[in-house]
C-alpha cells in the first residue's frame, strides 16, 4: 500500500534553493569544462568528424533515455523502500542489456541508413554504453530524490572530467572522430561508478523477491508514462539531428551540433539544473496546493529570467562568437546559432511545466503535449531540410518551441490553479532583461567596428549592463527576492541521503 504523501516541511523551499546551487555549482564546473573540450576540440577535429560521431549517437541518445523504463523517476516519487530500489534496478539492468543488444545487432542497419559505413563500428561501442548508463539509473534517482545535490555534483563532474580529457588527449593524438567516442564511454562508466560509490544504496541478494507482479505493476504504472515522456522529448529535442545528418550529410551535421553546443551548454543545460530540483521539490509540495503554486511560479521566474536574458545575449553575439571561439573554419554556424539561442529561449518559456505533470503524479499529460508536438516537428523539419538547410531547420526549431511553451504553461497554470496575469508577472523579469540586453548588444553589434574579438566583449558589457538597468526600473523586486533567495540556500543545514 502507497503511504500517505506527507505535507511538505517548512524548509522545502531553503533545500529547494540549497539544490539549485548545488546543481548550479555542477553546471558552473561541468558546463564549463565541457566548453572548454568542445573548443580544443573543434580546433583538433573537422566538421565532418564532429558529424560522423553525431550520426552514431543520433539513435544511442534516444534510446539512453529509456534505459530506466522511467522506473527510477518512479524511485524520486514514492516514498523510499528497499524492494522498490531492488526491482527497480532489476528492470534498468534487463532493459540496458537488450538496448545493448539490439544496438549491436542494429549497427549495420544504422549505417546503411546514413550512407556511411564508418559509423557502423562507433554505433556499437556506443550501444554496448547503454548498459552501463542503466546500471547508475538507481543510484542517481536515489540521490536526487534525498536532495544529495552535493553528491550529484560529484558524479556528474566526473563524466565531465573524464570524457573531456580522454577525448582531448585522444584527438591530440589523431585519433580523428573516434576520440569523441571513446571520451564519451569513459566518461559514461565514471559517472556510474561515482554515483554508486556515493550512494548508501547496496541491492544485497534479494532479487529472488525483487519483482513481484505487485510491485512491478507499481513501478511501472508510474514510470512507464514518464519514460514514454522521455523518450517522446528526446525525440522532440534531437530529431533536428536526425534529419540534418540523413538529408544533408555528416559535415552539415557537424556544423549544426556545434551550433547547437553553445545554447545547450550555456542555456538549456541550466533548465536541466532547475528541473532536477523542481522534479522532487514539486512532488514533495504536491499535498499543499499554495506551496505549490509558489514553487512553481518562482521557478518559472527564475528559468525564464536566466533562459530568455541569455537566449537573446547569444543571439546579438553570434557573428561575433563563432570566429572567435571557434574558429573561421566554422564560419557557417553563425546563422543556424542565432536561431537556436532564440530556440533556447522559447524553451525557457516553457521550462518548468513537465516538472509539475510528474510531480503531481500525471505524467501521461507530458506524453499527450509531446506527441503533438512531434507530429508538427517532424515534417516541418523535414521540409525545411530540404529547402534551406541547417539555417531553415534551425529557425523551424525557434518557431516551433515558441508555441509551444505558450500551450505548456497554460496547461501546467491551469493545473496548479494559476492564471494568465500570474503567469504574466512571473516573466515580465524576463522580459525585462532581455530587452535591455538586446539595446545594449545590438548598438555593439550593428553600430561598432574593429576586431572581432574587441566587439564580442563590449556587446557582452554593453547588453548586461542595460539589461540590468532596465530590469532595476521595471521590476526590482526580482533583484531583492533572488538575494534572498541566496541568502536562504547558504543557510540552511546539510541534506543527507
Amino acid at each position: 500500500m502507497t503511504a500517505p504523501v506527507p505535507s511538505a516541511p517548512a524548509g522545502l523551499s531553503r533545500l529547494a534553493v540549497r539544490g539549485v546551487l548545488w546543481q548550479a555549482l555542477s553546471f558552473a564546473f561541468g558546463r564549463g569544462l565541457t566548453l572548454v573540450a568542445t573548443i580544443v576540440l573543434a580546433r583538433l577535429l573537422t566538421p565532418a568528424e564532429f558529424g560522423l560521431v553525431g550520426l552514431a549517437l543520433v539513435f544511442v541518445t534516444f534510446a539512453e533515455y529509456v534505459t530506466d523504463l522511467g522506473v527510477a523517476q518512479a524511485l524520486v516519487y514514492f516514498e523510499r523502500d528497499e524492494r522498490l530500489q531492488d526491482g527497480a534496478l532489476v528492470l534498468c539492468a534487463a532493459t540496458g542489456a537488450v538496448l545493448a543488444g539490439a544496438g549491436l545487432l542494429a549497427a549495420p542497419s544504422v549505417a546503411a541508413f546514413f550512407g556511411t559505413a564508418e559509423v557502423e563500428p562507433m554505433f556499437r561501442v556506443l550501444s554496448a554504453a547503454l548498459l552501463v548508463s542503466a546500471l547508475r539509473q538507481v543510484p542517481v534517482a536515489l540521490l536526487r530524490r534525498a536532495l544529495a545535490f552535493r553528491r550529484v555534483l560529484l558524479t556528474e563532474l566526473s563524466r565531465t572530467v573524464v570524457q573531456g580529457v580522454v577525448s582531448i588527449a585522444l584527438a591530440a593524438t589523431g585519433a580523428g572522430a573516434w576520440a569523441i567516442v571513446w571520451g564519451y564511454v569513459a566518461g559514461g562508466a565514471a559517472c556510474t561508478v561515482a554515483a554508486w560509490v556515493l550512494c548508501d544504496y547496496r541491492p544485497g541478494f534479494r532479487f529472488a523477491r525483487a519483482l513481484t507482479p505487485p510491485l512491478t505493476r507499481r513501478l511501472l504504472g508510474y514510470g512507464g508514462p514518464a519514460a514514454g515522456q522521455a523518450l517522446l522529448a528526446a525525440l522532440i529535442f534531437d530529431v533536428d539531428y536526425l534529419i540534418v545528418g540523413s538529408v544533408l550529410g555528416a559535415e552539415a551535421l557537424g556544423v549544426y551540433t556545434l551550433a547547437f553546443r553553445l545554447p545547450q551548454v550555456a542555456i538549456i543545460g541550466v533548465f536541466a539544473v532547475l528541473s532536477s530540483v523542481a522534479f522532487p521539490m514539486f512532488s514533495r509540495a504536491r499535498a499543499d496546493p499554495a506551496r505549490l503554486r509558489r514553487g512553481y511560479l518562482t521557478s518559472v521566474r527564475l528559468q525564464c529570467a536566466y533562459g530568455v536574458a541569455a537566449g537573446v545575449g547569444l543571439f546579438m553575439v553570434s557573428p561575433m562568437v563563432v570566429p572567435v571561439v571557434f574558429g573561421p573554419q566554422w564560419a557557417a554556424a553563425a546563422v543556424p546559432l542565432e536561431a537556436l539561442a532564440l530556440y533556447a529561449a522559447a524553451r525557457a518559456l516553457g521550462a518548468g511545466a513537465i516538472d509539475v505533470y510528474k510531480g503531481i503524479g500525471r505524467p501521461e499529460l507530458g506524453v499527450a503535449v509531446a506527441l503533438v508536438r512531434l507530429a508538427l516537428l517532424v515534417p516541418a523539419l523535414l521540409l525545411a531540410a530540404s529547402h534551406g538547410g541547417i539555417d531553415a531547420v534551425a529557425w523551424t526549431q525557434a518557431a516551433l518551441a515558441l508555441a509551444f511553451a505558450a500551450g505548456m504553461q497554460s496547461v501546467a497554470a491551469r493545473i496548479v490553479g494559476l492564471g494568465t496575469a500570474d503567469l504574466g508577472r512571473a516573466v515580465r523579469p524576463a522580459l525585462a532583461l532581455a530587452g535591455g540586453i538586446g539595446v545594449g548588444a545590438g548598438a555593439v553589434r550593428w553600430g561598432l567596428t574593429g576586431p572581432e574579438g574587441l566587439r564580442l566583449v563590449a556587446a557582452v558589457v554593453a547588453g548586461a549592463a542595460a539589461g540590468l538597468v532596465v530590469l532595476w526600473r521595471v521590476d526590482a523586486d526580482f533583484l531583492h527576492e533572488s538575494r534572498a533567495l541566496l541568502a536562504a540556500g547558504r543557510g540552511g543545514s546539510a541534506v543527507a541521503t
